[in-house]
C-alpha cells in the first residue's frame, strides 16, 4: 500500500519504496490522502496508480538529485542522499513506474542514458557544467590568449580546481586544454560515479536496466526526451464510444454528442479553448501521456443521460470518460471546459 498526498507525493513514496517489505513484483495499491489525513477515495484499481506515477515522475525530474535543463537531466551529487541510498530508491521508482504504469521518464540526458547502458559517449563539454561560477572560471582559462594569462586564470580558480583534482602547473596551451578538460570530465562524470552506480542498482529492478542494455536504441525513446505532441486523433482513437442500440433515441443523442466530442478535440488542438489535450487526458485517465504499454483495459467513452448532470465525469478506477448530453455544441464545450478546469484532481468534476 502506498499512501501519499498530492502536495508532496515524494514524501509518502520514499517511505513506501524504502520499506523492507516493499515488493516491486507485487500489485501496487495507491491511496491519496487529503490534508487532514483522510482518504480521498477508494483504494486504487488503476486510475489513482496512473496519477501517482505521473506525479512521481514529475517530482523525480524536479528533485535535487538531478541537474541540468528541464528535459535533459544528468545526475547531481548529493552526499547525504548517497549515504541514505536515495539514488537507489529513485532508480527503483522509475523502473516500477515504467513496468507497472507504462509511464516514461523522458528526461534523461543522452550522456546519462549512455552511461547507464555502458555505451561510449563524447567528452563532456563546458556547457554541461551547471555550477555557473565554476563554468565562468573555466571559460576564462579557455579564453586566455597566452600562457601567462592562462596561468593567472588557473590561480584564480585554484580552490575549485583543487576540489576537482585538476589543479596543476602548465607549460603550454595544450596542457591548459588538458587541464580544463580533466576538470570538466570529473565534474560531469567522475564525481557522480558512485551515485550513478547506486542509481543503476535501482533501475535494475524488474529487469529494466538489463533490457536497456540489450535494447539501448528502443529504450532510449522511453528515457530521453521526445518532442512528440499529443494529437486530437490520438484521443479519438484512444477512447472507444460505448453506444446504445443503433436507431434508438439514446443512440441518436449519443452520436450527436460523439460528434461534438471529436470537434471539441480538434478545436482544443487548434487552441480555441484555454485547456489542452494533455489536461483532457489527465482528467480522463490520471496520465498526461499515453503509456508506452497502453491502458488496460481499453479506455471508453460513455454518455450521461440523467438531467442535471451537466459536466464531464471520469471513472477513478477505469479509464472511462463520461460526456454530458447537451443540445448545442456551444453549451457542450462550455461545460466541458469548466468541468476540466475546475476539477482539482483527475476524475472529479
Amino acid at each position: 500500500m502506498i499512501n501519499v498526498c498530492r502536495q508532496n507525493v515524494m514524501d509518502g513514496a520514499v517511505r513506501a519504496f524504502a520499506r523492507r517489505t516493499f515488493t516491486p513484483e507485487a500489485k501496487l495499491s495507491v491511496l491519496f490522502m487529503d490534508d487532514f489525513n483522510q482518504a480521498e477515495g477508494a483504494v486504487d484499481e488503476g486510475g489513482p496508480k496512473r496519477e501517482f506515477f505521473r506525479l512521481l515522475i514529475m517530482a523525480l525530474k524536479e528533485s535535487s538529485l538531478f541537474t541540468g535543463p528541464l528535459n535533459t537531466k544528468n545526475l547531481s551529487l548529493d552526499s547525504r542522499a548517497l549515504q541514505k541510498g536515495l539514488y537507489r530508491i529513485y532508480g527503483t521508482m522509475i523502473a516500477v513506474a515504467l513496468v507497472h504504469g507504462g509511464l516514461l521518464p523522458s528526461f534523461f540526458s543522452e550522456r546519462l542514458y549512455q552511461n547507464l547502458c555502458s555505451l561510449p559517449s563524447s567528452l563532456p563539454t563546458l556547457e554541461e557544467i551547471t555550477d555557473l561560477d565554476l563554468q565562468c572560471k573555466l571559460k576564462k582559462i579557455i579564453e586566455a590568449e597566452d600562457l601567462m594569462a592562462a596561468r593567472d586564470a588557473i590561480m584564480q580558480a585554484a580552490d575549485s580546481l583543487s576540489l576537482l583534482g585538476s589543479l596543476g602547473h602548465i607549460n603550454s596551451m595544450v596542457e591548459r586544454d588538458h587541464l580544463v578538460q580533466a576538470a570538466i570530465s570529473f565534474y560531469v562524470e567522475g564525481r557522480t560515479k558512485e551515485a550513478l552506480q547506486q542509481f543503476a542498482e535501482g533501475l535494475s529492478t524488474l529487469g529494466v536496466l538489463n533490457m536497456m542494455r540489450i535494447h539501448p536504441t528502443t529504450f532510449k525513446m522511453a528515457f530521453c526526451f521526445s518532442d512528440k505532441i499529443l494529437k486530437a486523433t490520438d484521443l479519438m482513437i484512444l477512447f472507444q464510444a460505448e453506444l446504445s442500440p443503433p436507431g434508438s433515441n439514446r443512440w441518436r443523442l449519443e452520436k450527436k454528442v460523439e460528434g461534438f466530442w471529436r470537434d471539441f478535440l480538434l478545436d482544443v488542438e487548434d487552441g480555441v479553448f484555454e485547456i489542452t489535450l494533455d489536461q483532457l487526458l489527465v482528467f480522463g485517465s490520471g496520465a498526461d501521456r499515453i503509456p508506452a504499454l497502453g491502458f488496460s483495459p481499453q479506455p471508453t467513452l460513455s454518455f450521461i443521460h440523467e438531467t442535471g448532470r451537466k459536466y464531464p465525469e471520469a471513472n477513478t478506477c477505469l479509464v472511462k470518460l463520461k460526456l454530458p448530453i447537451h443540445n448545442t455544441y456551444e453549451v457542450f464545450t462550455k461545460y466541458m471546459c469548466e468541468g476540466i478546469v475546475q476539477a482539482p484532481t483527475f476524475g472529479l468534476a
